[in-house]
């Protein structure tokens, strides 16, 4: 495609050609942070920090090798980056060359982008320039930079070469001089031989000597050494016994005490049983005291009313009581009788008294009618009496009822008070005796709340003593690895807790177990690793990690059971000799494959022999014996003394014993404190029961005493209202009693009336008259006996009463209410109890008593064991001082021992080495001196010594410098070949270059020439156009050339051209050269030769800014045709990008595009054609009208 853009001069053409080469890296290569700055766009407002310029390329030739159709490459710098992006992923800036190239943009020929400048330049060149064009578009660069390095090694061959040569002829001179010094050197050798094979002799004797000496003493120190450790044993059982004794001893001090509580506490058991004892023989003997003074109360109150028992008093007021009814009745009947003779007295009376009046109403009255009168009157007195006595006796008679009921309530109400009061005392035996149950538990928890404080105090002194030694095990256990270990374990241990994190198992130490007999091997063979913290993955590790690290908080070594896979192991079989030691280890199966992580390879051996032989037939596996002795699958030993008393293990195991002794024990505490709880609780709610039941009895007392109060009282108010009802019953009867005698004296006048009024009474009157009067006196005779009865009587109910009300009742109400305080039969139960209570207590004191005396005796056993401990322990602590002793005395032996073998030792080592210093011996020197003696020996020697002396002044490294000069003589010569054949190689490299790099430079010239004949016959038909290469004549390779400036001299000279020549004819037939040709023909000239080059390597497109600016017009549109067949060609289409003034490229082009600047800011839109041939035809016209005005100014 054929593409022209137009626009004003500034308005940024030359800013989007810039833009394409900025992405291209044709420009702005290497840019420092300044220069990106200057770069950015400044505008108005905030500073721009960064920018990019992006080109989009039409891959669907497949030009680019990128699978897409469209290919984005895009260049972003800012202050302190610039990158490239293609399709938006970042790329390198080679990467972007690297593409660039595979799609046609070659770096030797920049021509894809030719500016105003370069035309100008081209049309300029020199002949000898254009040669130098040619090379950079032909890539002879590589060549010359290849030819420049090896003329640089060839100089530096030669140098060697003569360095080599100078140190040769020294060689040659000092081995000459060596030859002489070489033959009296082999006269001392001979001399030398022979004192070195004596020197030899002796020596070996000597090491047989010493070799002899050490096997004796390896035999003593192995027999010291099993004496010493058959001594060790005895010390460590000597301290193994002490330790024994020592937590025996330990045991006992801490028994001690509790034995001592448990005596003290048995004493004041025993005390307060005693007192208990004694308090209730003490109110045993009260109650035997107050029941027998109750018993000699009621025995008086019997003597008094002749009853026995306090039954018998009760019994004697319902006797009296029935008496006083009796009594009562009786005088009832008495008074009924006495009232009927009053009645009947009065009836004698009246009659008497109504006769005698009668008869004596004659002289009373004058005539009957007076009489009558008077009899009527009186009638009416009488009638108005009775009705008033009627009426009072009506009144009465409701009194009477009133009172008879009140009596029949009253009586009831006794008898329910009688009854209420036998219920509620039945109550209080009933609270009673379930208060003295409830007291009787109470007591019983109180002894079981005593024991469970007594447990519970012991379980908190055992928690503290388990806990302090805790913390004595684990400071030991700490002191046992390294701190940073120590603090590493303790955070995890922390961190664990706190974020409860889950698949923490421990360190490995914790989670095995095996017999005490092989601590020592399994602490040698894992060291460090028994503090590895197994976890169940990485995960769990990585956490506790990264906190170990934010806290600084120690160092551990994690073993994720997820990451770790150890392979099975062949182990051999050396019967009970030799086991895997894995094997002896109990762990819990899912930590199985962390110990056999760390055991998996090793063999516990009985013996270092035993160790040394599974070592040499496994080589997979290493070995420990159960002293602790290794032996490595690499040959090497380790061993020595091993104090078991500070074994890891042992500490460890002990460790977890008391962490499960003091969890037991907080457990036991817990379970004692619960129970201690709940009996307090039952002690609560029995106290609570008891205090009811008190509230209760207190509460029925009190009801008995105002029940029995009541009782008296009602009884009381019962006697007045049987004393009221008798008195109105007395007075009613009289009233009664009136009134019929009024209604019989008004019957008798009235009988009267209308009778006459007669001196005399008749006969019958008369007759009765004389009866009435005996009968009167019977009659009256008859009411004094009865009254004298009646006295009787009433004396009698009146001392009954007396003696109910005064006496017995009293005496009942008074005995009722000391049985309420101190009833026999309740003081009877009360003694029952107390007296088993005291045997309860005498039982207590027994078994108080007893314990006591156990503790004591304990007490006094575990002093006699504590003695005897301690005895046994200061025998034990002096075996085992004589035990140490003997230690470090063989000890002492045995460094003897090894200080003498290290002597022999040291010796052996120095006859050895004075054996290897005598070096390399004829066969005969081993055998020659064999049976001489030692002495005979050392003679030879001091002889052969002598002759020595002889050649004193001899070169004794002649042999040794001969032989050296020779191989570094035959070492140069070697060398000195090696140069000359590489100086060969270099020069035919030279010649190879110069070949190829005349082959590129012959090769591009007669491309571009062709092409160059081509394009300039289109651009100016019928003319002609020729590059012409001019040669120089051939100069020798300068020998010596000592620097830069010669070896460009004599690359110069090795050139075979020394220019391109430009011969044109514009079809005049006159052949031109460059210096008789116009401006305009000069700029054709530079753009056919920049278009024949751009043929010789096409690029995908091409940017030319205003090429056709110095063009004469008539050549414009012959340019801008071939271009546009360029575009067009089938074969190798391209685009051209041409800025332009002039319509002549425009009518050839196929896209137009218009530049605008506004705002400082400039945009590039399409334009149609007219438009832009509008835009140039004012700009011609504007530049010939500012020519026109410059031709006018007359300055």
């Amino acid at each position: 495609m054929f593409c022209v853009v137009v626009g004003a001069n500034g308005s940024g053409k030359s800013n989007f050609f810039s833009a394409v080469r900025f992405v291209l890296s044709d420009i702005f290569t290497s840019m420092t942070a300044t220069e990106r700055q200057k770069l950015l766009h400044e505008g108005a407002g905030h500073a721009v920090l960064s920018a990019f310029v992006e080109i989009v390329f039409d891959n669907s030739d497949n030009r680019l090798p990128v699978d897409r159709d469209e290919v984005r490459l895009r260049r972003t710098i800012g202050l302190k980056k610039d990158e490239y992006f293609l399709d938006k992923k970042h790329i390198t800036k080679t990467e972007v060359m690297n593409l660039l190239e595979s799609a046609g943009f070659s770096r030797a020929n920049p021509y894809y982008v030719v500016q105003q400048g370069k035309i100008m330049a081209m049309s300029t060149m020199k002949d000898h320039e254009r040669l130098e064009l040619l090379k950079e578009i032909g890539g002879t660069k590589v060549y010359e930079e290849r030819r420049k390095e090896s003329l640089k090694i060839l100089h530096e061959t030669d140098n060697r070469r003569s360095r080599i040569l100078e140190v040769v002829q020294q060689l040659e001179a000092r081995l000459k001089e060596l030859e002489e010094e070489r033959k009296e050197l082999a006269r001392f050798q001979q001399v030398d031989k022979q004192r070195r094979s004596l020197e030899y002799t002796i020596y070996d004797r000597e090491a047989a000597e010493t070799a002899a000496k050490l096997d004796q003493i390896e035999e003593a120190r192995k027999s010291e050494g099993e004496h010493t450790g058959r001594v060790h044993e005895d010390v460590a059982r000597a301290k193994s016994e002490l330790k024994r004794i020592d937590k025996e001893l330990a045991s006992l001090q801490d028994a001690m005490p509790k034995l001592e509580r448990k005596r003290k506490a048995a004493g004041e058991e025993r005390a307060a049983a005693n007192a208990a004892r004694a308090k209730l023989e003490v109110d045993v003997a009260d109650l035997e005291e107050q029941i027998e003074r109750h018993a000699q109360t009621q025995a008086g109150l019997s003597d008094a009313d002749c009853s026995a028992t306090a039954q018998s008093l009760e019994a004697e007021v319902e006797a009296r009581q029935a008496e006083l009814e009796d009594v009562r009745a009786e005088q009832q009947a008495r008074e009924a009788q006495a009232a009927e003779l009053d009645r009947q007295i009065a009836e004698s009376e009246r009659r008497l008294q109504a006769l005698y009046q009668k008869q004596g109403r004659s002289s009373q009255f004058s005539s009957r009618q007076e009489r009558d009168a008077w009899i009527g009157d009186e009638v009416k007195t009488l009638e108005r009496a009775a009705a008033v006595k009627r009426s009072s006796a009506a009144d009465l008679r409701t009194q009477v009822q009133q009172l008879s009921s009140q009596l029949m309530d009253l009586s009831q109400e006794i008898g329910d008070k009688e009854q209420q009061l036998r219920q509620e005392e039945g109550s209080l035996e009933e609270k009673e005796l379930e208060q003295r149950s409830l007291e009787t538990k109470r007591n019983a928890l109180n002894d079981e709340r005593k024991e469970l404080w007594r447990a519970e105090n012991e379980a908190e002194n055992a928690i503290s003593k388990i806990h302090a030694s805790r913390l004595k095990a684990e400071k030991k256990v700490e002191s046992s690895m390294p701190r940073d270990i120590a603090r590493g374990i303790s955070s995890v241990k922390r961190f664990v807790r706190q974020h409860n994190i889950k698949g923490v198992y421990g360190t490995l130490i914790e989670l095995i177990e095996c017999t005490p007999r092989l601590h020592t091997a399994i602490e040698v063979s894992a060291g460090n690793q028994l503090f590895h913290v197994v976890v169940d993955n990485d995960d769990v590790a990585t956490r506790i990690t990264a906190l170990l690290t934010a806290e600084k908080a120690g160092r551990v070594t994690f073993i994720p059971l997820n990451r770790i896979n150890p392979q099975p192991v062949h182990y051999p079989d050396f019967g009970d000799d030799a086991l895997p030691l894995v094997n002896k280890i109990n762990c819990a199966k899912q930590h199985k494959k962390a110990v056999s992580q760390i055991f998996g390879k090793i063999m516990v051996c009985k013996d270092l022999d035993t160790a040394g032989r599974v070592t040499r037939e496994a080589r997979h596996l290493n070995c420990v014996t159960i002293k602790g002795d290794q032996y490595s699958k690499k040959g090497t030993m380790t061993g020595g003394f091993i104090d078991v008393t500070r074994s890891r293990m042992e500490v460890m195991k002990l460790l977890l014993e008391l962490s499960e002794q003091l969890q037991a024990a907080q457990g036991e505490k817990g379970q004692l404190r619960e129970r201690v709880d709940d009996v307090d609780q039952a002690v609560a709610q029995i106290l609570g029961e008891i205090q009811k039941s008190a509230t209760s009895c207190s509460h029925i007392r009190e009801t008995l005493k105002q029940a029995r109060a009541e009782l008296a009282g009602a009884r009381k108010r019962e006697q007045e209202l049987r004393r009221a009802l008798e008195q109105k019953e007395r007075r009613l009867g009289d009233i009664e009693a009136s009134v019929e005698d009024t209604a019989k004296k008004a019957a008798d006048l009235k009988t009267e009336l209308g009778t006459e009024l007669l001196a005399q009474l008749s006969a019958a009157e008369r007759s009765e008259l004389g009866k009435l009067a005996p009968q009167l006196k019977k009659l009256q005779d008859k009411k004094d006996a009865l009254r004298e009865e009646q006295v009787q009587a009433a004396a009698r109910i009146t001392e009954l009463e007396s003696l109910l009300s005064t006496n017995l009742l009293k005496q009942q109400q008074e005995l009722a209410e000391k049985l309420g305080n101190a009833d026999v039969e309740a003081d009877k139960k009360q003694l029952d109890e107390l007296q088993e209570a005291l045997a309860e207590a005498v039982l207590r004191l027994s078994r108080t008593v007893e314990e006591e005396a156990e503790s004591a005796a304990a007490l006094e056993e575990a002093d006699r064991k504590l003695r005897g401990l301690k005895s046994e322990r200061e025998r034990m602590k002096d075996l085992e001082g004589r035990e140490a002793q003997h230690v470090q005395d063989e000890l002492r032996k045995v460094e003897n021992l090894l200080s003498k073998r290290a002597g022999l030792q040291q010796k052996r080592a120095d006859l050895e080495r004075k054996i290897r210093e005598l070096g390399s011996l004829p066969a005969e020197a081993f055998e020659k001196y064999r049976d001489r003696s030692l002495g005979s020996l050392h003679k030879l020697l001091q002889q052969a010594q002598n002759e020595l002396k002889k050649y004193g002044h001899v070169n004794r490294k002649a042999l040794d410098e001969y032989a050296s000069f020779t191989e570094q003589k035959t070492e140069l010569k070697r060398r000195q070949e090696e140069n000359a054949r590489g100086e060969a190689k270099i020069k035919q490299l030279i010649l190879t270059l110069d070949l190829r790099k005349d082959e590129a430079i012959e090769r591009t010239f007669k491309g571009v020439a062709l092409n160059f004949r081509q394009i300039f016959s289109e651009l100016v038909p019928g003319g002609k156009g020729e590059l012409v290469m001019q040669r120089r004549a051939p100069v020798p390779l300068a020998q010596d050339a000592e620097d830069g400036e010669e070896e460009a001299e004599q690359q110069n000279a090795s050139e075979k051209y020394s220019g391109v020549k430009v011969k044109v004819s514009f079809g005049s037939g006159e052949v031109l050269i460059m210096k008789q040709l116009s401006g305009g023909q000069k700029t054709l000239v530079a753009l056919a030769l920049i278009f024949a080059i751009q043929r010789c390597d096409p690029a995908p497109f091409y940017l030319f800014d205003e090429i056709d600016a110095a063009l004469d017009p008539q050549y414009r549109t012959t340019v801008a045709r071939m271009l546009s067949r360029q575009a067009h060609d089938g074969d190798n289409p391209a685009q051209f990008i041409v800025t332009t003034f002039h319509p002549q490229i425009i009518h050839e082009a196929d896209k137009i595009y218009g530049v605008s600047h506004s705002n400082r800011i400039s945009r590039i839109d399409v334009v149609t054609r007219e438009d832009a041939l509008e835009f140039v035809q004012a700009n011609l016209q504007e530049n010939e009208d500012a020519q026109g005005n410059e031709n006018r100014d007359p300055n």
